[in-house]
This record gives C-alpha cells, structure tokens and sequence, in this order.
C-alpha cells in the first residue's frame, strides 16, 4: 500500500468504527440502504480510493483496497458491498477510460457519484462475463434494453456500468447508464443476509451516445478479467474478513463476560478456549492470503490471478466457518438479535454464491494450474 493511500485508508477504518458500525443493525433490521454510511465514507474521500490521482481521487490499488473493505465489511457487511461495487466501477472506469471517464471519475473522487456495476443476468446465472442482453445501434447512439439481476445499489446508486454485447454479438462493451436514463428497479432485496446492499433486478430502456461507453468498442471482455475481476474477488475476500473479524470480536468479549454463579467465566472452559483459537487461526490465515493476493495482483504477478481466485474461496469459506463457531460459542445469545453473531452468519453466507461462485473459482483455478484457458 502506497503512503499516499496509508491516511485514507486509517480514516475510513474511524468512520466504519463511529459511524458505520453504530448503523449497522438498524441497517439490517429494517433492511435499509446504508446512506448514511456512504455519505459518511464519501464526506472523507473513500469514495475516491481507487480513482486515479489526476481525477482527484487517492490513486490507491488493490492492498488499500482490501484494507478498507476489511473494516467496512467488519462494521456492516450491506456497507462493505456497497462501497466494494463503488470500488469496482471506478477502478473499471479508470482502466477503460473513455470519452466521459475523466467526467465520472472527478465526480466519483468528490463523493458525488456512487457507482455499481450491472452484469448479471437471470439467463447466465454464475456467468455473468456472458451477458445475453444485446445494444443496437439507433439514431446515432445506442439503444440497451433488458434486464440485469442483483444490481447491488440498485435505485440508489448514480451511475450504472452496463455489460452488453455488441452489435455483431461475437464481442462485449461496457457503457455508464445514469440511474435516471431509462432504468427501472423491480422490487427489493429479500436475501438472507446483507440486507441493506439493495441487490435487485434493474430493466433497461435507454439510449446512450458513443461517449458513454467504457474502453474502446469490443473491449468489454478485456475489462472483465483485466480489471473487474481481480478487483471484485479482492474487496469481497477482505469484506469476508472483516466479517470473520467482526464475529471473532464478538466471540472474545461474550466467553470472556460471560460469567457463572460460581464466578468462572466461559472463556476458562478448555472447549472454548480451542474454538476461540480456531477462529482466530482461520480469520488470520484468510487475511494473510487475502493480503497476498492483493500484493500479487499490485506487482502485476503473473500468477496473480490465481492467487487472487483463491483467497475469494478462503475467505468466504473462513467466514462461513468462524460465524459458525462464534454461534455454538455463544449459544442462545448469538441466535437472537442480542449479539450481531446471527447477523454476522447470514453476511457470511452469501459470499460462496456471489459470481463467480466458489465452485466456478475452483474449476477456473484448476484450469489455470493445468495451463488451459480460463475460463
């Protein structure tokens, strides 16, 4: 992580701690976008993390990133999304360039625009690099209509990036739909967990010029594994961190509070003591990957992109584990709203079945390791 990005960095983990984390059961219960948090986030220039430096932005790549999704994602997991789709559109706005880039950059960077992206669709599921939604050209510009699934953001964000095919239908282009262009939003998030990232169906009716589009015609593709990728899979993996983190935290303080009639806390069983110990392990060894990853994909490492793949599924799965552990630790406290433990466990759920999903990670892993395409 450069110096240039080390104060940033610190001031967002003080917003996730005194802003962020205070709003994050409200945000869950009542299943409400986090708007407070972003603007907060976006009051102290987060949102300009990964927006270049000549756009006004931090300049920061993908270690900064993990760290600040890691102590978002630790405050609120809807947030930590929120803000890691952000990440990605201005990372990929940035990496594409384009006609109006420098425009939606600068805006980002002030904390102005709150970016996402818009890929997946119903019909491709988990492949959601192979969208079925086609532009035409019309009247000079370029008409998009369809309809995207799991919009993170969705009817609260700005700016929209769009992946559709292109006219021959044999490449991928990438434009920027504003929010008030011809989208319609289909009704609300009802996940499992994550309640407040506002993941829903988006249709598409609009008519955008030429210097909308992100990277030059037919480089969609490029833009995908080049850069929304390695982006992607590095912000969810430290979101899922700081999920593990947030439920370890949790754990400590409830087995070493907790206290008998006879004055032995939980934390003196032997038991407890080893499930403590595993979720410390596990969070640590997932951070330390994650971390690595993100180093890798920095350098521009040539095996960075299995590293990167790979620390998604550890992550994911570490949270998965350790969310589960703090609930047997803390038993009928953690089932109930008392404790964020039960809240932590249903965040941590969703990252194995965000695309590319960790089954589909692993056979493009075992692809790259065999030396055949990916994907």
């Amino acid at each position: 992580m450069s110096s240039a990005t080390v104060p940033l960095v610190e001031s967002v983990r003080e917003v996730a701690r005194e802003q962020v984390a205070p709003a994050a059961a409200g945000v869950d219960r009542d299943r409400l976008f986090p708007e407070s948090s972003m603007r907060a986030l976006a009051q102290r220039g987060a949102l300009g993390l990964l927006v270049p430096e000549t756009s006004g932005g931090a300049g920061g790549g993908l270690a900064a990133l993990v760290e600040a999704c890691e102590a978002v994602g630790a405050a609120c997991a809807s947030s930590g999304m929120v803000f890691l789709m952000h990440s990605v559109a201005a990372a990929t706005v940035a990496g594409g360039e384009g006609e109006r880039a420098g425009e939606y950059l600068e805006a980002m960077a002030a904390g102005d625009t709150l970016g996402t992206l818009a890929f997946s669709e119903r019909g491709t599921g988990a492949h959601f690099y192979a969208p079925e939604l086609a532009a035409e050209r019309e009247n000079g510009g370029v008409r998009i209509s369809g309809r995207k699934s799991f919009v993170t953001s969705g009817g609260h964000a700005d700016v929209y990036l769009v992946l559709v095919k292109a006219g021959d239908g044999e490449e991928l282009d990438c434009y920027a739909v504003g929010g008030d262009d011809g989208v319609q939003f289909e009704g609300s998030w009802e996940g499992l967990g994550m309640a407040g990232n506002s993941s829903v169906a988006a249709q598409f009716d609009c008519l955008v010029d030429d210097a909308a589009r992100i990277g030059a015609a037919g480089e969609g593709q490029g833009l995908v594994f080049g850069t929304v990728a390695p982006v992607f899979l590095a912000g969810l993996a430290a979101v899922n961190v700081g999920i593990a983190s947030a439920a370890l935290a949790t754990t400590v303080e409830h087995a070493s509070g907790r206290r008998y009639s006879d004055g032995g806390s939980l934390a003196e069983i032997q038991s407890i003591q080893h499930a403590l110990a595993d979720m410390e392990i596990t969070t640590r060894a997932a951070r330390l990957v994650v971390n690595d990853a993100a180093r890798l994909g920095d350098a521009g490492d040539e095996g960075a992109l299995v590293a990167l793949m790979a620390s998604k599924v550890i992550a994911t799965e570490a949270a998965t584990s350790v969310t589960q552990i703090a609930l047997e630790v803390c038993g009928g406290q953690g089932y109930t709203s008392a404790l964020p433990i039960e809240r932590h466990l249903r965040d941590a759920r969703a990252g194995a079945v965000m695309a590319p999903t960790n089954g589909v990670l692993r056979n493009w892993i075992g692809k790259a390791l065999a030396g055949l395409p990916v994907p």
